[in-house]
């Protein structure tokens, strides 16, 4: 090749890269919502929508910003009173690569729409036809914590071990000093899995119940404290109904929402691994655990992981004795005689050995007490 070819075909590159990028610069955006008109920090936006805040939704105003990353987000319909729900036009698919199962007993407005308690959450469609959750994760200098533990638990290599139930996180969206996170739509809650269909056995429960304390042991391990790990921040990918129908594979059940979580630095010593009991402060609706009542005393995290977790599992049962008394020493009062999550997931397991299979193939709660709101979280 001589020099003048040379010369040619590197001309013919630069007009290229030339080209491409007056493309890229003059190719005409839809106009992104000025900052001042969103929420300014994350308790603000979590009550953005509301008739006691001064912000309205800000999902619809994020819409061309989304549209830009290829989604479109739901619309919302709040056709419950006092409830937030973000709706689809069609049926959401699933996006972790499974469709919903044919029979279950949700009714299908629930699969085609989103409830959400707070501002922070919408639900969207991506432009290849799977759905996603996009939560705000950091605003206004708070969430910073948040976004710190979720690249570690949720990106990565860590995000795709089997022992790992943390929802994982497709990607993050900046605006100014905004960032979302962009995770898979899942419909199912645990109490949806577990408690809301006569068609769950008590195998299928055991089986959500060990996922959950591996989740639990996954986050440990790592020296993070979820502080939140009530039965409600767990999904499941659909409803187990193992009465009516198999699957190859159990549906997988994944652990969200960090916003109360705490890590700690890999040289800490176990000793200095507390928090005060003031970080929940007057906003945290759930039941309280008694270390946190104490005011003004550091108490261990990690058990109270435990106390949470044990909370409502020990409402239900699973009509096994030892498995049963198992989950109540979970919520002892002395967060040292606790027991860890692995010691409860290595316990359960080896009953669970002793037990024949058909045994396991019953309703693991009364059905009637669960039509009557006997199960319903205080």
């Amino acid at each position: 090749m001589n020099t003048h070819t040379v010369k040619a075909a590197s001309f013919v590159t630069i007009l290229a890269v030339c080209a491409t990028t007056a493309y890229v610069y003059w190719t005409p955006r839809r106009k992104r919502v000025p900052r001042s008109q969103l929420p300014p920090d994350m308790s603000t936006w979590r009550r953005a929508g509301d008739d006691s805040s001064c912000y309205k939704d800000p999902w619809p105003l994020l819409s061309p910003l989304m549209n830009e990353y290829g989604y479109d987000i739901w619309t919302r319909d709040d056709f419950i009173p006092g409830s937030r729900h973000y709706c689809a036009s069609d049926p959401p698919t699933c996006s972790l690569g499974r469709h919903f199962p044919r029979k279950t007993s949700l009714p299908q407005s629930h699969m085609m729409s989103l409830q959400v308690t707070n501002g922070l959450v919408c639900a969207a469609r991506h432009k290849k036809g799977f759905d996603v959750a996009i939560k705000t994760i950091c605003a206004g200098g708070q969430g910073q914590s948040q976004l710190r533990i979720l690249r570690k638990l949720a990106t990565g290599a860590d995000a795709m071990r089997p022992t790992n139930h943390v929802l994982p996180m497709f990607e993050e969206i900046h605006l100014d000093d905004i960032v979302f996170g962009v995770f898979p739509y899942l419909t199912t809650t645990l109490d949806n899995s577990l408690f809301c269909t006569e068609l769950c056995t008590a195998g299928d429960m055991i089986n959500v119940m060990l996922q959950m304390l591996e989740a639990t042991i996954f986050i440990h391990d790592r020296l993070i404290a979820h502080q939140d790990l009530f039965i409600n921040n767990f999904l499941c990918e659909y409803l187990p109904c193992s009465l009516a129908e198999r699957h190859a594979m159990p549906p997988r059940v994944f652990l969200i929402d960090f916003e109360s979580a705490v890590d700690f630095p890999a040289d800490s010593r176990p000793e200095d691994r507390l928090v005060d009991s003031h970080f929940f402060g007057d906003t945290f609706t759930r039941a309280k655990a008694p270390e946190t009542l104490r005011k003004g005393v550091p108490f261990d995290p990690f058990a109270l992981d435990i106390w949470q977790l044990g909370y409502r599992l020990a409402m239900y049962g699973t009509r096994f004795t030892a498995i049963d008394n198992i989950i109540l020493e979970m919520g002892k009062d002395d967060p040292k005689a606790r027991p860890s999550a692995r010691d409860v997931f290595e316990r359960i397991r080896e009953v669970m050995r002793s037990i024949p299979p058909e045994d396991l193939d019953v309703q693991p709660v009364d059905w009637e007490l669960v039509q009557n709101g006997y199960y319903d979280e205080s």
